[in-house]
């Protein structure tokens, strides 16, 4: 399996798998600003992010195991099983950053203060 430009670019050296600087410091802003919750240590944050990561990579090999391979006859995938295995991941990384982009919007627009009404 090949890694395409994108899932490079996401899976890059800054290790934010995806979510931009602004959004992650954001998440980070939320968590310290929670009343009365003990400040995760960055410990705790690497593992919860690796945790993450196990999910995202278990879910993917199931979706697009079922969907690009149907029978294991050979030791090598197909070049048939290689293309879909590779728009498959494609499209599962592209439809996960969409949505931690849209998770991290909402989250930055429930911190802002409501506007009062006078």
């Amino acid at each position: 399996l090949k890694v395409g430009r994108e899932q490079h670019r996401l899976w890059g050296p800054d290790r934010n798998f995806g979510v931009p600087q602004a959004g992650m410091a954001a998440m980070a802003a939320a968590q310290a600003g929670q009343v009365g919750q003990p400040q995760a240590s960055p410990a705790e944050m690497m593992v919860a992010e690796l945790k993450g990561l196990t999910d995202i990579f278990s879910r993917m090999q199931v979706s697009c195991y079922s969907k690009c391979i149907a029978n294991v006859k050979e030791e090598k995938l197909s070049v048939g099983e290689m293309s879909c295995v590779d728009r498959c991941v494609n499209k599962f990384m592209d439809v996960h950053q969409k949505v931690g982009t849209e998770l991290q919007n909402a989250m930055a627009s429930a911190q802002q203060p409501m506007p009062s009404v006078e």
